[in-house]
């Protein structure tokens, strides 16, 4: 008879009790994944305050626009239409939920300097060399974790792991842990959609909601269970099937 082997399980860092102050959150893109995720955060905030928490401070960073293309498939509405994306959608939050979180209308670089270091990074980015540069930038602060989410068509991943963390024995593998040709592969041609139509051609409908709640999920376990048995979750939508990445025994 085989022996079972146990599940790893990590338990939840002291910045995810959300005892004393906010968990301080940047989302690095604010389009199909992005847009998504922001759903959630309001409703994961919404849920910790009701729970006698402090909620989130979320600072949300894209230079791009709402374009008709993006209604269908984003989390926009057609008044959004030429507004960038990052204002629009924390002045909606600000505005229903009272919240003061920030809108940046420009994109993420390497000499960019936060007034409140974020205790989270979430990654909703269509480049690797987005990733690459988050990476190089926030690998060399202390105890920062990352959220990292992708997709394609019809399939996505997402790891929730920490900054440095570049091994699968490492107590918080990051998605470099798992994917580690994301550090030399390039980049594939992306162009922006003209059109609802060529937008849902390059990826189903409901892609973005799929990862997007995988990610905030992983967070709820985390900051409500006090721990998680596992690293990430693979989808895909074709077969109707989805996978935890379990968590391999920490190796100090």
């Amino acid at each position: 008879m085989t022996a079972m082997i146990p599940k790893a399980i990590r338990t939840r860092p002291r910045v995810f009790e959300n005892h004393d102050y906010p968990l301080r959150v940047l989302l690095v893109g604010a389009g199909g994944n992005g847009s998504e995720c922001f759903d959630g955060l309001l409703r994961l905030h919404t849920a910790l305050l009701a729970l006698g928490g402090k909620g989130l401070s979320v600072t949300v960073m894209d230079d791009d626009e709402v374009s008709p293309s993006n209604i269908v498939r984003q989390r926009f509405w057609p008044h959004e239409i030429g507004t960038n994306k990052a204002i629009a959608l924390t002045h909606r939050a600000n505005l229903m939920l009272g919240t003061n979180w920030v809108g940046l209308p420009y994109r993420l670089t390497d000499k960019q300097q936060f007034t409140h270091n974020p205790n989270l990074v979430i990654t909703a980015v269509d480049n690797l060399e987005s990733r690459r540069m988050v990476n190089r930038m926030f690998s060399r602060k202390l105890n920062v974790f990352w959220l990292d989410m992708g997709c394609d068509k019809d399939k996505a991943q997402v790891v929730f792991g920490r900054f440095g963390d570049n091994k699968l024995t490492d107590e918080w593998p990051s998605v470099m842990a798992h994917y580690p040709d994301l550090a030399t592969r390039e980049d594939a041609e992306n162009n922006p959609s003209c059109s609802a139509a060529e937008s849902l051609a390059r990826q189903d409908l409901m892609i973005n909601g799929a990862v997007a709640n995988a990610a905030i999920n992983m967070l709820w376990k985390v900051m409500r269970e006090g721990q998680i048995s596992f690293n990430g979750v693979v989808i895909d939508l074709s077969s109707g099937h989805s996978q935890g990445m379990s968590f391999l025994p920490f190796a100090p």
